[in-house]
């Protein structure tokens, strides 16, 4: 092994990327690589170890025995040397240097994206990076340094910080109700204007809850839409319902703007609960800069989270 200085941290990212996802041509997509270049990376990593880390095929590449084994060693690695780096962090007097924070489109832009100023300001050695998307990110792979994800916290590589149980709201406009009525049951609701999130996984499920009675069911809605906001400024133009979480419409429905409806049956869109949460890759304790960006959010979020309606 003569050529063991070409594997870097990179390689050993972009390795574990391809190996969770099975497939080159998206990760090179989602780390804006071209194939090629990606391709190479893996070339020298099989070179330098002188194995055959993945098999491919035209559909999928899966790894080899031996990819697997260097797959559990370089994800080892990687925790060891985010460790290390905490404890050199520990020796700084304030968090200084970069910190790439990622998060959810529209959380990030109506619950992160005020506060970054004051962030800044309060930590000026500070560089952020904020990035806003609504894929999944493997930060290991992504050199990402916190997380705020929204989930059933099953993901138990990562370590963090709860921020609030998110629940659920049937919403309309004032305006809406005055022209439609407002539904008093699952089956009435079902008969009224609806407007519906679909994400990656289609097109969301309502579900409702009262006692021991349950309801779930694809809304036939009359708009539909990957974009969250759109589906908000349709709400307040009155155009129909939306089931929301509530660090979407908490505030607005404290406003007025949106009145919440059949308020005695618990509304969700998942088949488990979800909560908001802030997320660090590596080992346990988290770095000086991210430590510090947790409890500046937590704060700003408070206890309850502001949004809390």
């Amino acid at each position: 092994m003569n050529k063991l200085n070409q594997i870097n941290v990179r390689s050993m990212q972009l390795f574990l990327a391809i190996v969770r996802e099975g497939n080159l041509s998206e990760v090179a997509r989602l780390e804006s690589l071209a194939p090629s270049s990606l391709s190479r990376t893996v070339q020298q990593l099989e070179q330098a170890l002188e194995t055959q880390l993945l098999y491919r095929n035209t559909r999928a590449v899966i790894a080899t025995e031996t990819g697997l084994i260097y797959a559990e060693t370089f994800r080892e690695m990687l925790l060891q040397l985010s460790d290390a780096q905490t404890l050199v962090d520990e020796r700084r007097s304030e968090p200084g240097g970069r910190i790439r924070i990622n998060a959810p489109i529209s959380f990030g832009l109506r619950h992160i994206a005020p506060s970054i100023s004051e962030l800044s300001e309060r930590y000026p050695a500070l560089n952020i990076e904020l990035n806003l998307n609504d894929d999944y990110i493997d930060p290991f792979a992504d050199s990402t340094d916190l997380l705020l994800r929204i989930s059933s916290m099953e993901d138990t590589e990562l370590h963090g910080r709860l921020v609030a149980k998110q629940r659920c709201h049937l919403v309309a406009s004032p305006e809406y109700i005055k022209r439609y009525g407002s539904p008093k049951t699952p089956e009435e609701l079902q008969q009224h204007r609806l407007l519906a999130y679909r994400g990656k996984s289609g097109l969301q499920r309502w579900r409702l809850h009262k006692g021991e009675e349950n309801w779930q069911f694809t809304p036939a809605a009359k708009i539909v839409s990957d974009n969250a906001e759109l589906l908000l400024q349709a709400a307040f133009d009155g155009a129909g319902i939306l089931l929301f979480p509530d660090w979407q419409v908490g505030e607005l429905l404290k406003r007025g703007v949106l009145v919440e409806l059949m308020p005695g049956f618990a509304a969700a869109y998942g088949p488990v609960d979800q909560s908001v949460y802030l997320l660090y890759p590596g080992g346990k304790h988290p770095s000086l800069n991210t430590r510090a960006v947790i409890d500046f959010l937590l704060q700003k979020f408070g206890q309850p989270p502001y949004w809390r309606y």
